[in-house]
């Protein structure tokens, strides 16, 4: 089945291309980075009593390698059509399983002022928090780049979009379940297992998911309103009676709201949803804000802070932001070609765990762009979804080349 999805995105991206040479008005940008990084631990990490993978070496201070992705993107005015291509490639000198190549978007798209559709690889994104997105699950996660888990895997799609005066009516049929890409199990930022995956309801993995948004903006007020139903994208690892443990995919229904009110110097946000999976409900918030402290021609500074709240607190199925309080700050170099630096701290009520990080990307000219990166962690053990980072503390330096 995975040779004929390979051997079918083949023949879809020769028809696009054939397509996009034949449009007589056909329009062609190229955008993207190739980067270089360096990832130094600071810490001896725990020696597993049986080795996951004999290939990764241990223990594993310093990780060096290496990055592409290019955004092509063809329009024809003739025909209304965007096509769009976002490969992502990464090869890493000590993780066979970080070096992978991803389809970020691989899409065709019918555009007019009045509706949109889509068909292939894409990525959405949901909710408006910095730190705990919530409601945010159309596209699984790439562990392999970031523990933030801001980056996403492209997903299998089939979108449509309607305006509806001045409001968008969004519905998705994904098709295909991915796997969270997680590096090799024992290796930094990993788990120490590698478990096979079972699915709740028919045609496991190919069950379709359904989502539905509608979003719109209401003076000052961005609103968004969005279901999903299908294959949650954290699973359960379950224990059996015989045999290994197994990532158990559940179905379910999740109802989610999430809203942002720019009043000036500073906004309101927040993201609630209602879910359901096996019976059991779920009620869950992130409320924050974004305070406008420093806005001049040079420099911009805004203060951050969000709670995170689960009605099941520490017996919460994903307890990584049950009742928790994150505090940072986002600071914006205007003069430096619009470089950024953000720095935040999260601290979690019941498990006394705590986690802080630091992310700056100077773009010294328009081509070439600095990235630092930094991670310390302070897990409890009863914090079973993130104690494995505990000895992961970090400084990643990367360069950057953008075309």
């Amino acid at each position: 089945m995975k040779s004929l999805i390979k051997c079918c995105g083949l023949i879809t991206l020769g028809f696009i291309t054939s397509s996009v040479i034949t449009s007589a008005n056909a329009e062609i940008k190229v955008q993207g980075s190739a980067s270089l990084e360096q990832r130094i631990f600071l810490d001896r990490p725990e020696q597993l009593v049986v080795p996951v993978d004999s290939s990764y070496p241990y223990p594993v201070y310093h990780q060096v390698s290496i990055a592409l992705s290019p955004h092509i993107e063809a329009s024809s005015e003739r025909n209304n059509m965007v096509y769009t291509v976002h490969p992502f490639i990464r090869i890493d000198e000590r993780d066979d399983e970080r070096t992978h190549i991803d389809l970020r978007e691989f899409k065709a798209a019918l555009v007019t002022k009045k509706w949109q559709a889509s068909i292939g690889f894409d990525q959405v994104y949901w909710g408006v928090m910095e730190n705990h997105h919530l409601v945010d699950i159309v596209n699984q996660t790439d562990y392999n780049e970031s523990p933030n888990g801001e980056d996403k895997l492209g997903q299998p799609m089939l979108r449509l979009g309607i305006n509806l005066n001045d409001a968008l009516l969004e519905a998705m049929l994904l098709i295909g379940y991915r796997e969270a890409a997680m590096p090799t199990p024992g290796a930094r930022f990993s788990f120490e297992n590698d478990n096979s995956y079972e699915y709740e309801g028919w045609g496991e993995e190919y069950h379709p998911d359904i989502a539905l948004r509608y979003s719109k903006s209401i003076k000052n007020i961005d609103l968004g309103v969005s279901y999903f139903g299908g294959h949650t994208r954290t699973p359960e690892l379950r224990s059996q009676t015989v045999g290994d443990p197994v990532w158990y995919v559940n179905l379910v229904d999740q109802v989610s709201v999430e809203v942002n009110a720019d009043l000036g110097r500073i906004e309101l946000k927040a993201e609630v949803l209602y879910k359901v999976v096996e019976d059991q409900s779920t009620r869950a918030m992130v409320l924050g804000t974004e305070f406008k402290l420093i806005q001049n021609k040079n420099v911009g500074v805004n203060l951050l802070a969000e709670y995170s709240w689960d009605q099941h607190g520490v017996d919460a199925f994903d307890n990584s932001f049950q009742n928790d309080l994150f505090a940072g700050a986002r600071i914006t170099l205007f003069g430096l070609n619009d470089s950024e630096i953000l720095l935040g701290h999260n601290y979690d009520f019941d498990f006394s765990s705590q986690h802080g990080f630091v992310q700056a990307k100077v773009n010294v000219t328009k081509k070439l762009s600095v990235g630092i990166e930094g991670w310390w962690f302070n897990v409890s053990d009863d914090d079973y979804a993130n104690k494995t980072y505990n000895d992961d503390n970090m400084i990643q330096l990367t360069g950057y080349y953008n075309f």
